[in-house]
């Protein structure tokens, strides 16, 4: 994972990079209508970055829901909280800031895990940027309790295209790698969908989701 200074330099720009999150749109709302959320639920933002999740998450678990929104980077955190307290009920967001690639960050993300059991854990567009990403995600896996609905988007391309390594480059990732793999082989009602919007990259974008036996 690249350090998280990385990232704090685009936190500023990174909405606009991505123009308002026009080619993540669809798989992101595909991603998060696989959590099964309700009103009331508790739901982990994995990967937070600068809130963009927060519009749809917000909305599914109402004002007695609550998220969990935890990121690596203090200036997308930072951008985070912005975007949170454009909602009525901003105390439904809690923020933690931690290190994946660390022992004591991946440690703090245990402890809150354990503290707030959210049953609903969503990894958005950051798994690809660990190199430790499986026993990250086995690590996640475990603390959960049975019956956590898990769901993951992120970009993948079986080839370093030249589009690939763009994507590589810009999100400090190597996006070879098949992310979803923890949850096919530990998940119950295990799905995999493939989406296209970079077409002109040859990159695709992957929803995978599943539940905790």
């Amino acid at each position: 994972m690249a350090k998280p200074r990385w990232y704090d330099r685009f936190a500023p720009f990174y909405d606009a990079g991505t123009i308002g999150d026009l080619f993540y749109r669809k798989p992101r709302k595909a991603a998060i209508d696989q959590l099964n959320l309700s009103s009331g639920d508790s739901v982990a933002d994995v990967f937070c970055g600068t809130g963009v999740d927060f519009p749809l998450l917000a909305n599914r678990v109402g004002e007695k829901g609550k998220v969990l929104a935890v990121d690596g980077s203090s200036g997308m955190l930072e951008q985070a909280k912005a975007r949170a307290e454009q909602y009525p009920a901003s105390r439904r967001f809690e923020f933690l800031r931690a290190d994946f690639s660390e022992v004591d960050g991946l440690n703090s993300l245990k402890e809150a895990i354990d503290k707030e059991a959210p049953r609903h854990v969503f990894f958005s567009l950051g798994l690809t940027c660990l190199a430790n990403w499986r026993e990250f995600c086995s690590l996640m896996f475990d603390a959960a309790p049975s019956g956590t609905r898990f769901s993951i988007m992120d970009v993948y391309s079986e080839r370093l295209t030249l589009g690939a390594r763009f994507i590589n480059w810009i999100g400090a990732a190597d996006c070879r790698r098949p992310v979803w793999k923890v949850l096919e082989e530990r998940c119950e009602s295990f799905a995999w969908e493939q989406f296209r919007p970079f077409k002109v990259l040859d990159v695709s974008v992957v929803v995978a989701s599943g539940s905790k036996p």
